[in-house]
Order: structure tokens, then sequence, then C-alpha cells
């Protein structure tokens, strides 16, 4: 097993674990923080323990079979989030338990291609080229044995890594054409004034209007999900900005019963 893939993938471990970890203690000691995150300490639990075996599996050379197993486990999961990204995947960076690693690649929204080059290019290609590398003496006899199907079996993870680069560049390309900032601070400045009041009055529909901001005017739509807020402003110019957060805090509340959060 490559020394440079395994200290690879213990120090990927060991990043999640710390973040499983953080999560767990902050829903143990501080009461507002599980309200507002309302994590399933079970999951937690399940999620650190799945990357403290990922670390026990690579940290030795010997144990190659349960490496393999685990890498192949990683890409799987990896390419489900990838499918599953355009519906969920803002909200799976917030609710995962794995939140603060996700977390060191928000450079805020003007900076959004760092955070799209690490789910595309960290978890698609990076994990397709780990359990590819890892598995090499399990595919590789086969360009031998069985020419045909081993560049068969060759050619899937070579197209799943070209395919992942290329979603990447198409996104970092439709970012910078499409994203605007100063709709982004409208959409953002619209989440901060909705009050838990509106959003449970208003739960499950969605409202369109028009700010302004100087003399430039906005079209705002607001998609009221305590578990989900979403806000998409439109400029003037075309371009889009937007703010999704989720709002716990507003959920299973009943007006008046509490300071509004």
């Amino acid at each position: 097993m490559p020394r440079t893939l395994r200290v690879l993938n213990v120090l990927g471990a060991l990043l999640a674990l710390a973040s499983a970890f953080a999560v767990l203690a902050s829903n143990l000691v501080d009461p507002a923080y599980r309200a507002h995150y309302r994590d399933a300490l079970w999951f937690v639990v399940l999620y650190a323990a799945f990357y403290g075996w990922v670390i026990y599996a690579f940290a030795s050379a010997r144990r190659v079979r349960l490496a393999q197993a685990l890498a192949v486990a990683k890409a799987l999961g990896a390419y489900l989030f990838l499918v599953a990204f355009p519906v969920v995947g803002q909200s799976w960076m917030v609710w995962s338990p794995g939140r603060y690693v996700y977390q060191l690649f928000d450079w805020g929204a003007d900076a959004r291609i760092v955070q799209i080059a690490y789910v595309f290019l960290g978890r698609g290609a990076w994990n397709t080229v780990n359990a590819f590398g890892l598995t090499r003496d399990l595919w590789f006899p086969l360009r031998t044995r069985r020419p045909l199907l081993g560049r068969v079996v060759t050619i899937v993870p070579v197209a799943i890594t070209v395919l992942c680069a290329w979603a990447f560049l198409s996104l970092a390309r439709m970012n910078a054409t499409e994203f605007s900032p100063e709709a982004r601070e409208v959409a953002t400045l619209v989440t901060g004034s909705i009050t838990c009041d509106e959003l449970r009055a208003k739960a499950g529909t969605t409202t369109t209007d028009v700010r302004q901001r100087g003399d430039r005017h906005y079209d705002v739509m607001i998609a009221w999900d305590c578990t989900d807020l979403r806000v998409v402003v439109r400029a003037e110019d075309g371009r889009v900005g937007t703010s999704r957060t989720p709002r716990p805090e507003c959920c299973g509340a009943t007006p008046g019963s509490g300071p509004d959060r």
C-alpha cells in the first residue's frame, strides 16, 4: 500500500474525526448548540466510529484488504453525495458531523469556488483516484488475463475522474458569469430580517417580491421552510445571489411561546 496514500487518508480521517468530536462535545455541553443543529447523537457517534476505523485501517501497511474496502466505501459515499449535491449539498454541509471540515473550505460567497473545488475535486476525483490506486493489485492483472475487461475496468474510474473535473470547471465558469456579490448581500439581508413568526406563518409556501437598495431593484424569491430557508435574489443584470440556511429554532414552537430568535 503506497505510503503517500496511507498518510493522506489518515490526515483526512483525522480532520473528519476532529469535527465529529467537536460536534459531539458541543451537543453534550451546549443546549443552544443542540437546539440549533438538532444533531442525532447516534449518527455523530457512527460517523466518528467510521473515521476512527479508517485511521486504524490506514495506520498500518499490513491492513491492505481493510484499507481497500474502506477506500471503495468512501468513493461510493462520495458519488452518492455528488448525485444528491444539487438538492441537499448546502444543507448536508450544515447537518453533517463533518461540518467543520466543510467550513475550512467555506471562504465566503465571493470565494465559493474553493468549496466547489473541495466537493468535486477533493471528494469526487480524489476518492476515485484513491480507491483506484489502492485496489491496483485487484484490477491490474485483468489487463493481462482479460485485456478487454481490464480496459473497461480501467476506463470507469478514469471517466469518473474526468467527469468530476468537468463538473468543477463548468460550475466555476457558471459561478463567474451568473453569480452577483451584490445580490448575495441582499439575499443575506433578507434572510437576517425574517423572524420566526413570519417563518411559521408562511411555512411551506414560496413568495416573490421586489426589493430596492439604493437606486437598484432586486427580484426576491423566498422558499419558507424552517429546516431549509432559501432566498434567491436576481439583480437587474440577470445575475443571482442566494442565501440558504436552516432555522430549526423556529420549528415546533408556537407564536408567543418564547423569544424570537
